[in-house]
């Protein structure tokens, strides 16, 4: 076999130390770093006996080119409308016409679905189906909303839900949810796409920290309003906003110091076929949203705070 340590020109002995446990690299990062390839350093190693008991740990997500999603942060001081659980298309055109007239005479101009913009019940797993509310229907429809909501909106961030995650486990998860929603929007054109911020994540934020808020759409559901928001707010320290329950609530931290809120929905419930059965669910409520310099708004038919 080639010997290795005669013929590279490398310093052998500082690869060794870069190998070994005060340093504890990876024959990648020690191949980086002297300028060789990989497979040298992991074939001179083994010539020179170097042994490890430690395993390498200064970049696993580099070293197995792991990804992780980071959350869409926006600055804390904007305005910003925010909806959720639209269920197109099943929901309702006049009090979605409510929101984008009350989103125009304030002035805001981006907008966050914090999921469930679809319902896809053809896709779902329950029964009974709604024939009227197939594919083929509600994909005509939110594709013809989306463009209304592009005439008053110049930013649009789309959170996942777990409503609209039923096309991405249809497929397979052979694409992200943030593709296959590129994909469901493509009609729209490249222009419009631009404008729209698809998350494969739940969750983002408006500001950080004490004073932001966490805006999420959480897989779990509870029929206790403000429950999930108030566990929320304990686990991240900040101000909390949920959607999924359908409730539509404001209050306060478990500890008191931060705001919480569910925002209800733009759908209609009396087009929603299995809320016409006996069912223990709570009564679901329409609402939005509207943070204005990290001042919260709520509006839901009847009643609004802030």
């Amino acid at each position: 076999m080639e010997n290795v340590l005669s013929s590279a020109n490398i310093d052998w002995r500082k690869a060794a130390k870069l190998a070994g446990p005060e340093h504890n690299l990876s024959n990648r990062k020690i191949a980086e770093k002297l300028g060789v390839n990989e497979s040298t350093i992991r074939r001179g190693l083994n010539s020179m006996g170097v042994r490890r008991y430690m395993l390498p740990v200064e970049s696993i997500t580099e070293r197995l080119n792991i990804e992780v999603d980071s959350p869409i942060v926006l600055p804390g001081d904007g305005l910003y409308a925010i909806t959720a659980d639209w269920h197109i298309p099943l929901y309702d055109p006049e009090y979605v016409n409510t929101f984008i007239e009350d989103a125009r005479e304030r002035g805001a101009k981006s907008l966050i679905v914090a999921g469930d913009f679809f319902n896809f019940d053809a896709l779902s797993a329950y029964s009974p189906k709604q024939e009227e509310a197939g594919l083929k229907t509600e994909l005509e429809e939110a594709a013809m909303v989306m463009r209304a909501l592009l005439e008053s909106f110049s930013d649009i961030y789309y959170l996942w839900g777990n409503h609209d995650a039923r096309l991405h486990k249809a497929l397979g998860f052979t694409i992200q949810f943030r593709e296959a929603m590129k994909m469901v929007f493509g009609i729209l054109g490249n222009d419009a796409l631009k404008r729209i911020k698809f998350t494969n994540l739940d969750h983002m934020w408006i500001g950080e920290g004490d004073d932001g808020w966490y805006i999420c759409h959480p897989g779990n559901y509870t029929r206790v309003p403000l429950s999930t928001a108030r566990t929320l707010a304990t686990k991240y320290g900040s101000n909390v906003i949920t959607a999924h329950s359908h409730h539509c609530a404001v209050g306060y931290s478990i500890n008191g110091r931060h705001v919480v809120a569910e925002i209800g929905g733009l759908f209609d419930r009396h087009k929603t076929g299995y809320l016409q059965r006996s069912t223990t669910f709570p009564t679901w409520s329409q609402g939005y949203a509207f943070l204005e310099g990290g001042r919260l708004i709520v509006r839901s038919p009847g009643w609004e705070v802030g």
